[in-house]
């Protein structure tokens, strides 16, 4: 049993280190040659040469001392060889480990399985699950290596038992559903704010023209681009507080959905993201201190909607967890947003990503992260507790890095994604992409560095085949309603030669 035990050590051991040597290769763009030599480095080559060396140096000094030594090793060559095997790759896991541990399981999670290839098979669809159900296990290594500076220990509450997965459907191009309408401010007489006065029915405003997206629970999504008239008619009497801000707003909006928007709307118009808290010393970002100076990093912008939730009568909870960026890589620090029950349903909120504040001081107001539909934020957003996913079926944080990175604005433009299914992708002479566009979009891709362009097209079933040049690292889907024009960045994909 201790032989068979010492035996299974062994070769877990070694296919780790190899499989782990191999994958962060692949994960730094480099070819399968490139990833199979970093595999058989760690086994067998470098046992190999160090039982070599050691062999020579063994019997060098055996010819040179005039002492009576043994003429046998204590141990046979495979043992010795065995054991620098193990060696070798528990220093090249540890130090991986100690050193850089999102990088270790970020490159397992994304190209653990690159030796399949392009292989769609069943067993190679098996090989993968257990591949990426390995990569899983060693999720708890980056888990104690992460720090996100916006979770404190009191926010480690439970998952209140009303929490269940909102039921979200893609609602049809052209089957007539729309967004839900707005209220319509009421002109009356300058009221005490802090005074509830809910005595006027709002009257909605006309419907849109363009369809809605998706229907979550019991609203839809997208809202409009539009700040709620509540929100635009307040002036600095009306917000001298939390309380007097929530108070204001629920005294003129009844519906909870326009409400929350209300809050959602407020806090992003109002608060400036602090770039300073960021790159220097972090501000307080209690909800008390980010409405005073009117400035916060994610987590001053989710606390300050919990409080305003309190005093209008919303139940808003503190989430946080991580995101993806730009190119699909983890945030360097983790994020923090919201989840708001309405009418015994939750729903989720992210009203820092809808203040795209920008260094030059431009601002661009959105309502992507409001009501999101859960399947939508899965793409970027990954909360610390799966049951806030609000899913059927939560994620796992391997298949959370693997998606490939499409953007909630994807979906806005009622485009489906069919190919690639992957944030990495092997490419020969060409890159394929294949969408539905039921709306008939005009949809283009650029290859970086080289801004190499594919397209625009329109059709229904769209398929663009893009050549691939030398250098090129990552492909980028835009799309506009309009041929010309500015095109916006709906997805991104990350290049590997084949």
């Amino acid at each position: 049993m201790l032989r068979a035990l010492w035996i299974l050590l062994l070769l877990g051991i070694t296919f780790l280190g190899v499989w782990l040597a191999s994958s962060l290769i692949a994960f730094a763009g480099g070819p399968a040659e490139l990833a199979c030599v970093g595999a058989v480095l760690l086994f067998p080559v470098l046992p190999l040469w160090w039982e070599k060396r050691a062999t020579d140096a063994f019997y060098a000094q055996l010819r040179r001392s005039t002492r009576l030594l043994p003429k046998k090793r204590a141990l046979t060559g495979w043992t010795r060889v065995a054991l620098r095997t193990l060696f070798i790759n528990v220093v090249f896991l540890s130090a991986l480990v100690l050193l850089w541990p999102k990088v270790a399981f970020a490159a397992l999670a994304t190209r653990g399985d690159w030796f399949l290839g392009d292989a769609d098979g069943e067993w190679a669809q098996r090989g993968r699950a257990v591949l990426l159900s390995a990569a899983s296990g060693l999720e708890w290594v980056h888990k104690a290596a992460h720090d996100n500076p916006n979770r404190k220990p009191e926010d480690d509450q439970p998952v209140p038992d009303t929490v269940q997965p909102v039921v979200a459907v893609v609602t049809p191009f052209g089957s007539g559903a729309r967004w839900r309408p707005r209220d319509k401010p009421v002109e009356e007489p300058v009221r005490d704010p802090i005074v509830p006065t809910p005595d006027v029915p709002p009257e909605p405003l006309p419907e849109p023209e363009q369809a809605a997206a998706w229907t979550v629970g019991s609203t839809t999504w997208p809202w409009t681009h539009t700040v709620h008239p509540v929100v635009v008619g307040m002036t600095a009497s009306d917000e001298t507080s939390p309380e007097a801000v929530a108070r204001y707003i629920s005294a003129r909006v009844m519906d909870p959905f326009e409400r929350v928007k209300a809050l959602h709307d407020w806090v992003v118009t109002r608060l400036r993201y602090d770039h300073a808290s960021i790159t220097g010393p972090r501000k307080a970002q209690d909800a008390r201190s980010v409405f005073d100076s009117r400035l916060g990093v994610c987590e001053g912008y989710a606390r300050l909607l919990v409080e305003l939730g309190k005093h209008s009568g919303d139940h808003v909870v503190y989430l946080t967890g991580e995101v993806r960026e730009q190119h699909g890589e983890l945030a360097p620090v983790g994020h923090a947003w919201n989840a708001v029950e309405v009418k015994g349903a939750w729903y989720l909120v992210d009203a820092t990503w809808d203040d795209p504040t920008m260094t030059d001081g431009s601002d661009a107001y959105e309502t992507t992260y409001l009501f999101i539909p859960p399947d939508l934020a899965a793409l970027d957003h990954f909360p610390d507790e799966p049951r806030w996913q609000l899913r059927a079926q939560p994620m796992s944080r391997a298949a959370f890095l693997r998606q490939p990175l499409a953007r909630p604005g994807l979906a806005r433009e009622h485009l489906e994604l069919k190919s690639p299914s992957r944030l990495v992708v092997q490419v020969g002479e060409t890159f394929e992409l294949m969408l539905g566009n039921p709306a008939r979009r005009f949809v283009m891709v650029e290859l970086l560095p080289e801004h190499v362009t594919c397209g625009p097209s329109d059709e229904a079933e769209l398929s663009l085949s893009c050549p691939v040049v030398s250098g090129s690292k990552e492909a980028i889907v835009f799309v506009n309603a309009e041929r010309d024009g500015a095109y916006d960045s709906v997805a991104s994909f990350k290049l590997e030669p084949r």
